[in-house]
């Protein structure tokens, strides 16, 4: 297949399934689902403190946001804007989410929103276990109509068809919480980085050919932009450098680094790392140059990168 450096689409199709379906990314959001009294909060926060996530639980964020509208239309807004701050904490912490989420249109709305590899888990256990465990009583004024738009008496919960993973907290033997913890395990596990270090004045074609080979390969890629001083050949200070690249590769496992302006690496000995030089490198992409993307050479960059430089004002080319 040709690597076409001059469009998004030629990226993409380089990229195939690695980034799109299936793709390794960093930090997840676990978003967890079930009945009240099913033990959400409960797993919620041993796997929070075993795994060092940050939690997001309904029994306190209501009271955050004053939120006391229980009606659908009320749950769907809250639970939609949960998980916008869900998806812009992730970029800096792995988070946990635990809510009722009753309505299934509501969780598929939910993952549409959150990183690619969110997972979704249904906190499963019967409604009659759910009401022996009600210490608050919440279950008896329900029946009592004391309490309206309650889920499993008086409200709907949806059958979860688009969870990923299921939990059986009925408490038979084998599911204990730390039993159930530990099967979440697996959703915390990061992949070995690979550092890029570089100026990236700015990100071009020929470098988003390298970074694709490590994401090829089922990478992490941890791009490190040396924070050199402004000047007319390098006039893109390193924040914007930064945003940049978060901009090129929202939603791929991608993270972007300010350091320091390198002058050499130097290391002892190589335990658990190396050093290497990327191989059989296309003629036309190591012809890419910074220089000329900077003079105005527009099929140097990105459909993405160009948006990008257009937005924030700093494209002098045609």
């Amino acid at each position: 297949m040709e690597w076409d450096l001059g469009t998004e689409s030629g990226l993409n199709e380089r990229r195939g399934s690695a980034s799109r379906s299936g793709e390794v990314m960093g930090n997840k959001v676990v978003w967890l689902i079930g009945l009240s009294g099913a033990g959400k909060t409960t797993i919620a926060e041993a796997a929070a403190r075993r795994y060092g996530a940050e939690l997001l639980d309904g029994d306190t964020i209501r009271d955050f946001f004053s939120n006391n509208d229980f009606s659908r239309q009320g749950r769907e807004r809250h639970l939609l804007g949960i998980a916008k701050m869900a998806r812009l904490m992730s970029k800096h912490t792995p988070v946990i989410c635990s809510f009722i989420t009753p309505y299934e249109e509501v969780r598929e709305r939910i993952l549409e929103i959150l990183p690619r590899n969110s997972v979704m888990v249904h906190v499963s256990t019967s409604l009659e276990v759910c009401e022996d465990r009600d210490v608050k009583g919440l279950y008896a004024k329900a029946r009592s109509g004391e309490i309206s738009n309650f889920t499993g008496i008086s409200d709907p919960f949806d059958e979860p068809e688009c969870a990923h993973i299921t939990l059986d907290s009925s408490g038979a033997p084998g599911h204990t919480v730390d039993d159930m913890v530990a099967e979440l395990s697996h959703l915390f596990e990061k992949p070995k980085a690979v550092l890029l270090p570089g100026r990236w004045q700015p990100l071009h074609v020929g470098h988003e050919w390298l970074i694709q080979q490590e994401l090829d390969k089922g990478k992490r890629v941890v791009v490190g932009i040396r924070d050199t001083p402004v000047t007319e050949s390098d006039p893109y200070p390193a924040h914007l450098r930064k945003r940049m690249i978060e901009h090129r590769y929202a939603d791929e496992d991608v993270e972007a680094w300010i350091m320091p302006d390198i002058e050499a690496v130097s290391y002892g000995r190589k335990v658990g790392y190396e050093v290497r030089e990327a191989q059989d490198i296309p003629a036309e992409v190591f012809a890419v140059s910074a220089t000329g993307v900077r003079g105005g050479n527009r099929a140097n960059v990105s459909e993405r990168v160009m948006e990008f430089m257009i937005a924030e004002g700093i494209w002098d080319g045609e």
